[in-house]
């Protein structure tokens, strides 16, 4: 019986370690399938990001970097049309005028915007050049009393803004200890 015995014992032993085995191998089976997920869901997930403004057929939309705010390129347009009439009382036949004008540039400036080839400088420049034509595009539009409002409006904004920078930042001009002079260390 003790023959026996150690075979029990010994099939015994086998089983555990096979179990131990399996349980091993379910283990790393689990963290493999885990890992497939999870990088599937990922990858999907980042394809999708990409590719959902133009499958959903919505607008496309940009984010301002600033203010975290959302514009889409219509919202854009009926902003500027709004203040323009706001700002300088456009008429009618004037309205009819400067939709294309703003359409083009709103659309012109989103291109140089999402332009990845562009170094920031080089965006910078054709912003401007296109906020240049812009502005001469409208003005060309507006009467000589239209233009002078616009133009006080605008300075304005621009002194209220520069205001606001200043402000805004901390004094570049604070006191800046002198460094010794030879006369003022003598004394």
């Amino acid at each position: 019986m003790g023959k026996t015995k150690r075979k029990k014992v010994g099939e015994f032993c086998l089983q555990q370690k096979i179990k131990v085995y399996l349980g091993w191998l379910m283990k790393i089976n689990t963290y493999i399938y885990s890992v497939v997920i999870i990088l599937a869901g990922v990858l999907c997930d980042t394809t999708f990001a990409q590719s959902a403004p133009e499958q959903s057929g919505l607008p496309s939309t940009t984010v301002a970097p600033r203010s975290g705010r959302l514009h889409n390129p219509d919202s854009i347009k009926r902003a500027k049309l709004t203040r323009l009439k706001k700002d300088v009382g456009l008429d009618d036949q004037q309205v009819h005028a400067v939709t294309p004008i703003i359409d083009s540039n709103v659309t012109a400036v989103q291109n140089v915007k999402n332009d990845s080839s562009l170094d920031s400088r080089a965006r910078r420049l054709k912003l401007s050049e296109l906020r240049k034509r812009y502005d001469s595009e409208v003005d060309a539009l507006l009467t000589p009393e239209q233009q002078q409002k616009l133009a006080s409006i605008k300075a304005e904004r621009r002194a209220r803004l520069r205001g606001a920078k200043t402000t805004s930042e901390p004094s570049q001009t604070s006191e800046v200890p002198e460094r010794p002079t030879p006369s003022t260390m003598i004394q």
